[in-house]
């Protein structure tokens, strides 16, 4: 046994004791212990040490896994503080070269714009007329006609080379287009008419993220951007040859608070998107996988406590 008195007199002793004190309480653990973060703050997974190494306000990543679902498409969930709030995402990374396309989905695989539909059901109907689903989330914000019976979507729409609406309202910055030459883009609604009759797809977006590598800095001041919520967005790499589909959980105290819209930017650019928009968030944003039975299930927990229908939305297929 080591005495306190030899090791006062001793150096070697005390560098000894030291080390054997700070191991002592790096071993220990508590319901209140404060989590260090170290390396990548903690993260694992090479998106989100991306992700935490460019964001400041990332204190600590607390778990983070991913998995590959098919060859090229790869989950990633994640449990993180962020400005100190429990902040949950998944991700779904898809690499297009790899015999994967995004496209987008609709209410019992109509093309027509009418009532919502939960996003399982959708792709259960979208899988009926023969394509082969793996991912899918919630598409792009919703408008009621005047009667309040029938829904549209609040930006342009494009389902299976067919356009099912090609006017957008102000303020709508974003369109996620897959072209007939299997090509995909991020452009702004205006650039549509010009490219239309070459358009396979196209899911509309609010904001724009990340235009051409930057930042969007200039967010507007209002309820939807400045609140930590529930978010679903869409990236694409400067090559366009790798997607991202981001969900994030929010409105839940404990669980997951959300995201600002301004967050939401920084950490598209982190993650590798060189464009990125923002789709229809709050109680809409839903992530769903089909698992190897052949099951879709919903990954995250929606603000509602339940699913809440909505009017379209992207899911990857493979070719």
């Amino acid at each position: 046994m080591i005495r306190i008195n030899d090791l006062k007199s001793n150096k070697k002793y005390i560098t000894l004791w030291y080390f054997v004190c700070m191991l002592f309480f790096s071993c220990s653990s508590s319901s209140d212990e404060v989590m260090v973060p170290g390396l990548h703050k903690g993260a694992k997974t090479p998106l989100m040490q991306s992700v935490a190494d460019y964001m400041d306000k990332i204190q600590v990543v607390e778990k983070d896994s991913s998995y590959q679902l098919t060859e090229g498409l790869t989950i990633t969930e994640v449990n993180f503080r962020y400005l100190t709030r429990p902040t949950r995402i998944f991700v779904a990374e898809i690499d297009l070269d790899k015999n994967l396309s995004v496209v987008t989905c609709t209410p019992n695989n109509e093309n027509i714009q009418d009532q919502p539909q939960v996003m399982p059901e959708q792709m259960i109907w979208a899988e009926k007329a023969g394509k082969d689903i793996c991912v899918g989330v919630n598409g792009d914000f919703a408008g009621k006609y005047t009667d309040k019976n029938k829904l549209f979507t609040m930006n342009i729409f494009v389902k299976d080379g067919q356009i099912l609406k090609e006017t957008y309202y102000p303020g709508y910055e974003g369109l996620f287009v897959v072209l007939k030459n299997g090509e995909s883009k991020i452009i702004h609604p205006k650039d549509f008419e010009g490219i239309k009759d070459d358009v396979l797809e196209a899911m509309g977006g609010y904001h724009s993220l990340v235009r051409d590598g930057e930042e969007n800095k200039e967010m507007p001041v209002d309820d939807i951007t400045m609140q930590f919520g529930p978010r679903t967005f869409v990236g694409l790499s400067k090559d366009n040859k790798k997607c991202f589909l981001f969900v994030i959980d929010g409105r839940q105290e404990g669980y997951s608070s959300g995201m600002r819209l301004e967050d939401v930017a920084t950490l598209c650019k982190g993650a590798g998107c060189y464009n990125a928009i923002n789709l229809d968030g709050g109680g809409s944003s839903t992530f769903v996988i089909k698992d190897k039975t052949g099951s879709f299930n919903v990954l995250n927990k929606p603000s509602d406590g339940q699913l809440r229908p909505v009017i379209n939305g992207l899911v990857v297929i493979k070719k």
